[in-house]
């Protein structure tokens, strides 16, 4: 019986053991099968993709798209998604990489059509705006960074312009609480088929502002929870101090360090709005002046915006640098600026700066 024991015992093992190796056998061979379906079935969404990004596609009806200063590539493409020239703006971002673009893309009015693949559309952007447009078109310019009163001098009746960038209907519908549009006056270039009044022309910066907005809104959700006055007042300042892209969250960073720190801001560009005092030094006499704008005598944001901001600015005071910065001071070159984290850092950049400016003013001295 011990030995009959043995050989059933040895018989049942073997059974199991060819059991277990057949499962797991079937077990690979399926997960093989399912990983080669799955990659299958990825790789033909991606051609299914790409060739739907890249296919030529059949020109339909003509569309006017503007494309304002400072969009990035997923801008351009949210443009075309809300246009009905794309069913995605991701098909444009495809469409970016695959041809390497650095989107190089000119603001100003194209004429586009439905029924182009993304690829299609891209090399249209590329050849900059449509000529007949600028051609047949009455253009407006608005730079960024223009005060109501600055940028009233680029409309036919600068009075009329200020008059209407109060107006409380446009107020309204912005839902802030300011008596007027002073930062919410979207910089761009405008078309029309005629000279435009100055109401026709503040209410369509009004409309580029809210555009721009809800494209920032979808890049930055909690851009819905902020104070809309607050984050254009921040751009202002960041469109007034800063002059390069690359340095915009820095100066941002500044900015918002100094609010949760509770120090002033101590900005000219602020004093130059107060006192209307632009492309002057500021003397510490201005410093003195009684106004809420005047950022070294009264700490905290300056009640409103001091210009009109760029779509670059607006995401900088959305999205900040992680920098730990207090302090900034423009370079010697006019462009580029010196950031610090401490006081004393600080002092040695303005020294640094005031010994590589001297050659520059007293040449202006001698020429003047």
């Amino acid at each position: 019986m011990d030995t009959l024991q043995q050989e059933e015992t040895t018989k049942s093992k073997r059974a199991s053991s060819w059991k277990f190796w057949r499962i797991l056998a079937l077990t690979v061979l399926w997960t093989v099968v399912l990983l080669v379906g799955a990659l299958l079935i990825l790789g033909a969404g991606a051609w299914l993709v790409y060739d739907h990004v890249t296919r030529p596609g059949v020109r339909g009806e003509a569309l006017v798209v503007e494309v304002a200063p400072g969009m990035s590539g997923k801008d351009v493409g949210i443009l075309l998604q809300d246009s009905g020239l794309l069913e995605h703006e991701g098909f444009f971002r495809l469409a970016l990489h695959l041809k390497k673009n650095n989107l190089s893309i000119r603001h100003g009015a194209y004429e586009l059509y439905h029924g182009l693949s993304a690829v299609e559309l891209l090399a249209l952007l590329e050849q900059g705006p449509t000529r007949h447009l600028l051609a047949n078109q009455y253009r407006v310019t608005i730079p960024e960074g223009l005060s109501i009163a600055q940028a009233s001098a680029l409309a036919v009746d600068a009075e009329a312009f200020v008059q209407a960038a109060g107006n409380p209907a446009l107020l309204a519908k912005l839902e802030v609480v300011s008596p007027n549009l002073e930062g919410f006056l979207m910089p761009n270039t405008y078309f029309f088929d005629d000279a435009p009044d100055a109401l026709a022309l503040v209410t369509r910066m009004v409309e580029q502002f809210e555009k721009d907005w809800a494209i920032l809104s979808r890049e930055f959700p909690d851009a819905t929870t902020r104070d809309k006055k607050e984050v254009v007042t921040i751009a202002s300042l960041i469109e007034r101090e800063a002059k390069s892209d690359t340095e915009r969250p820095l100066v941002s960073a500044v900015i918002h360090n100094r609010l949760a720190r509770e120090m002033p801001l101590q900005m000219d560009s602020t004093l130059q709005y107060a006192l209307n005092k632009y492309g002057q030094r500021m003397l510490n006499e201005d410093r003195e002046v009684a106004s809420p704008y005047n950022t070294y005598k009264y700490r905290g944001l300056p009640p409103g915006p001091i210009c009109s901001p760029g779509l670059s600015s607006l995401r900088a005071a959305l999205a900040p640098a992680q920098e730990n910065y207090l302090y900034f001071v423009s370079n010697a070159d006019g462009t580029t600026h010196s950031f610090s984290t401490t006081l004393a850092e600080h002092n040695r950049a303005v020294a640094r700066f005031r010994q590589e400016i001297a050659p520059q003013r007293r040449a202006q001295r001698n020429e003047e």
